[in-house]
């Protein structure tokens, strides 16, 4: 929907309401304008999470070898908490995948030897992985914790280079006058790309919907819910879902101890403050706890890549284990038992899960009505108000772009008022609301008091409630026309979809058009009148017709109120063998019972009809 809206020419922020920093939807509206579909920002979600398995595979091998960076990498692709972010159009992991980056880039210019020529390299390194820090925390604020990591890199680096024998020194012999130049020009990097990005939209609007947004939903989310079961709760699932990485994780701390691993403190910094990350993120989600894969799997590829180096010296003779031949034969043999267990039971049902959720996501079957009504009473681009955005993107209809996001945390926190709810509403002439994921009826339960007044209409499907046909609408008609039925009804113009206007004031055979047409009742009407419409040729002959009654009857003209604007669609089909020409279309109101037509004044078709068009066939 964010993609739509900005399509459709609305300004990020100021106009469209975006709850994440800036680069991310920069990042996924250049795909749309390449390829605008659901498809592309799948294919880009998959690149990016491949991105990020190359990231921790160069890091793994960076600190245990490539036999770590391997299956480090594995882990990864097959874990059941990744499949599905890893094709849903989320910035969870994208902002993963540049944090890890940034982490190694830092990791490989911290360990860099301080000699004149390499001091160049070193600082590429930095500038690199400020810029992929940087990138992370305007995709996703999720791991600001890698502010601290990093720092902690550099200063380990410093003072314990290797294998911590000695502190490497620059070559005029001072220590800490260069390394704080590297923490500068690495928080430089970071800094000046967030500034120069979020300087070029409305800081105000950008702060408040990023930042202000969250923590109010935080402050919200503290008072509305336990602080600890849903952590627990949450914990537990990823444990059982990726039971393989929890366990080989756990394993390589105690191998990076046991091998005294070089970096082994600094990756149980890493898992440390991202579980820090999760203890203090409220509201909690599941899809938060991506920001363990990574270290999980790093030191998955540490606790393999011990037993692969125990296996080959057991075979070669050559691996004296402390602990003695006898137990250490054992251990090993349990841990590739343990591995070729997790792995014949992991892999596969990975591949089930992808298999099973790699189809492109359709509609729910109890929501297909729903949509089939959407599409036949509101024209393409017409206003939805609706908390579900699956249904409203799947509806192809537009919502107003301060509602390009009805999240829960918004909700909430108090961020969308009920008055605010209701202006937009009203300024957009929304015609229909599907409050259907009980959000805004939960949060604004005033909102849909006011929806039940001020719509006439309401269609029940499954265990939800579509409202339509608002009272009073503001008459936008795309071709003002005024025309006084009987003193009865007022006919105040009309709108063809596809507009003329865009396809040159022509048609084409074949096509389906919406005609919108805006009605006004003078008295309260005591008859259920049907409209006609009819396409005719220069021989008055009727070459198709959409006769029906307004919202498919739902909403009859006997309910209009006195004064009541109505606004209603009914679909034309242009026959397919229809000739190029002019033709118009006449527009009328009848009794169904006995097919009287309601009288037109200052009538100039001679049968009670307006002519509408002339209407150009190519």
């Amino acid at each position: 929907m964010w993609l739509r809206l900005l399509s459709a020419g609305y300004q990020p922020y100021s106009e469209v309401y975006i709850t994440y920093p800036p680069l991310y939807p920069l990042a996924i509206n250049a795909v749309w304008q390449l390829w605008p579909t659901e498809a592309a920002q799948r294919w880009f979600s998959v690149l990016y999470t491949l991105f990020g398995v190359v990231g921790i595979a160069l890091l793994a091998r960076q600190v245990a070898g490539t036999v770590a960076g391997l299956v480090a990498a594995m882990l990864t692709l097959f874990s059941p908490v990744l499949l599905e972010p890893s094709r849903a159009i989320l910035a969870e992991f994208p902002s993963v995948a540049w944090s890890v980056w940034a982490i190694w880039l830092a990791w490989q210019g911290a360990a860099t030897r301080r000699v004149n020529e390499s001091i160049m390299r070193q600082r590429i390194l930095l500038i690199l992985s400020g810029l992929c820090l940087s990138a992370s925390l305007l995709t996703k604020l999720l791991s600001p914790f890698v502010l601290i990591l990093i720092p902690l890199i550099l200063i380990a680096h410093w003072y314990h280079p290797g294998n911590a024998s000695s502190p490497h020194l620059p070559s005029n012999g001072g220590r800490l006058p260069p390394l704080l130049l590297n923490l500068f020009i690495w928080g430089l990097a970071v800094l000046l790309p967030t500034l120069v990005l979020i300087s070029a939209f409305n800081i105000n609007s950008l702060v408040r919907q990023v930042v202000a947004q969250r923590l109010e939903a935080r402050a919200a989310s503290v008072e509305a819910e336990p602080f600890w079961p849903p952590r627990y709760e949450r914990a537990v699932m990823f444990v059982q879902e990726d039971a393989a990485l929890v366990i080989l994780g756990v394993i390589g701390i105690g191998a990076a101890w046991v091998r005294r691993q070089q970096g082994r403190w600094l990756l149980l910094a890493w898992l440390v403050l991202a579980l820090g990350m999760l203890a203090v993120h409220n509201p909690i989600r599941y899809k938060h706890y991506l920001i363990l894969i990574p270290p999980l799997a790093v030191f998955g590829g540490i606790a393999v890549a011990h037993w692969s180096l125990a296996f080959r010296g057991l075979q070669s003779k050559t691996y004296v284990p402390q602990m003695g031949s006898r137990k250490s034969k054992i251990i090993v043999l349990v841990g590739l038992m343990l591995l070729i267990e997790l792995f014949a039971w992991h892999v596969p049902a990975a591949l089930a899960l992808w298999r099973e959720r790699a189809a492109m996501p359709q509609p729910p079957t109890d929501e297909a009505e729903a949509l089939a009504f959407i599409e036949a009473v509101t024209a393409p681009g017409d206003c939805l108000i609706s908390d579900d955005m699956p249904l409203l993107y799947w509806s192809g209809r537009m919502t107003p772009p301060e509602l390009a996001e009805v999240s829960t945390n918004r909700l909430e926190s108090g961020a969308l008022t009920t008055p605010e709810l209701i202006t937009l509403t009203d300024r957009d002439d929304c015609q229909l609301v599907a409050a259907v994921s009980n959000r805004i009826p939960q949060y604004l339960p005033d909102y849909m008091d006011w929806v039940k007044q001020t719509y006439l209409g309401r269609f029940h499907y499954a265990e939800d409630d579509l409202y339509f046909a608002k009272v009073n609408t503001d008459p936008r008609p795309a071709t003002p026309l005024q025309a006084d039925f009987d003193g009865q009804i007022i006919f105040h113009g009309y709108t063809l979809t596809p507009s003329l206007a865009k396809t040159g004031g022509a048609v084409s055979p074949g096509e389906r058009m919406a005609l919108t047409l805006v009605w006004q009742a003078q008295t309260q009407l005591d008859t259920d009148y049907a409209v006609f419409v009819q396409l005719r040729n220069a021989a008055n002959t009727i070459l198709a017709s959409a006769d029906h009654q307004p919202y498919q009857g739902l909403v009859p003209t006997s309910t209009w109120p006195a004064g009541g604007i109505i606004q209603e669609v009914t679909w034309l089909s242009l026959p397919p063998d229809l000739p190029p020409g002019r033709y118009n279309i006449y527009v009328g109101l009848y009794r169904p019972d006995n097919l009287e037509r309601l009288p037109l004044r200052n009538d100039t078709s001679g049968e009670n009809a307006l002519i509408l068009g002339p209407l150009v066939v190519q």
